[in-house]
């Protein structure tokens, strides 16, 4: 009996350690159930355009459900503040891009830590600025324009999307580095502010090239913001071209989960990123949009990230902006 009772130990024990083992192998695999990508903007924009590209793409990389969460408001901080909230399993992820990184410079008390609370994935895509002006400025060049600018100070206004945007920042960035004094017009919107610049409202927009490119003849592109020519701009000189080698503006798009998130999850959404954008499909549907595919891996997008917030948050500091919100 005695060996028959030792028997029966030794198999009990063996079930017991194998049970750990079979747990694991069971537990579900990433994602469990769909994920949610939050976009802190309404839809239609190009963040939002964007983000349900790489919905459907993450989908078919992953073969799981992604759907896009609207989250508008405050300067995309309310969107920042649900994601930064939300349980770090990967199931909510946060559309990040250019203007987020000027958010805690922008609004110095928040419920969250900009820097702290998120961890970049991926970058997805970019969408490269262009400088226009009202066709009807005397002005053909960039250093035409920063000739008048400097010899009308204060005449002359830019317009943007609201406090804290993209166009309000590049416009900032230009009037450093041109050193000139351009009068900022926030509008509820780019979409008013362009339609002011047609009008002849304003004098001068800094906006994204696909919108530029759109308007060919009826507004005057004088600089990409951007090292290089664009293909959809190819008449129009880059910025160091045109003298201002230090004028590059790009509104760029990644994921970004909430601390805490496991690396193990993180490589796994990186991943399915970097398979999605080999996809000739979801390649030409962000072409289309207008937004160029760029993808960047988990310590790439950190380093941009960084890098996004330190320039930002310096010209904030500097240019004195307050938010209105």
């Amino acid at each position: 009996m005695i060996p028959s009772f030792r028997a029966g130990r030794c198999a009990l024990l063996a079930i017991a350690m194998a049970l750990p083992l079979v747990a694991f192998s069971q537990a579900p695999a990433y994602p469990a159930r769909p994920v949610s990508i939050v976009v802190p903007y309404s839809p239609g924009g190009t963040t939002d355009f964007v983000a349900r590209v790489a919905a459907t793409y993450l989908g078919a990389a992953t073969k799981a459900t992604f759907i896009v969460e609207n989250r508008p408001g405050a300067s995309g901080t309310i969107a920042m503040a649900y994601v930064a909230k939300a349980a770090p399993d990967g199931q909510v992820l946060y559309m990040n891009e250019m203007t987020s990184t000027a958010v805690g410079a922008l609004i110095p008390k928040l419920s969250f830590d900009p820097d702290k609370d998120f961890i970049p994935i991926a970058i997805l895509a970019e969408t490269p600025y262009v400088l226009v002006v009202n066709e009807k400025l005397p002005v053909r060049t960039l250093a035409d324009l920063i000739a008048y600018a400097r010899a009308n100070p204060g005449k002359l206004s830019y317009g943007s999307g609201g406090v804290g945007s993209g166009p309000h920042l590049a416009g900032e960035l230009f009037k450093s580095l041109a050193q000139v004094d351009i009068r900022h017009v926030p509008y509820k919107g780019s979409g008013p502010a362009l339609q002011d610049l047609l009008g002849g409202q304003i004098d001068v927009l800094v906006t994204a090239a696909p919108t530029v490119a759109s308007l060919a003849g009826k507004l005057r592109p004088l600089a990409v913001a951007k090292p290089k020519r664009l293909g959809i701009l190819p008449d129009v000189p880059a910025a160091p071209e045109a003298g201002l080698p230090d004028f590059v503006v790009s509104n760029w798009f990644g994921l970004a989960a909430p601390r805490g998130t496991p690396d193990k999850i993180i490589q796994t959404i990186s991943a399915a990123a970097d398979q999605a954008l080999k996809n000739p499909e979801a390649v030409q549907k962000l072409v289309t949009g207008g937004a160029e595919p760029l993808y960047m891996g988990p310590e790439d997008a950190r380093r941009k990230v960084a890098s996004e917030t330190a320039k930002w948050s310096a010209l904030v500091k500097s240019a004195g902006i307050k938010n209105d919100n």
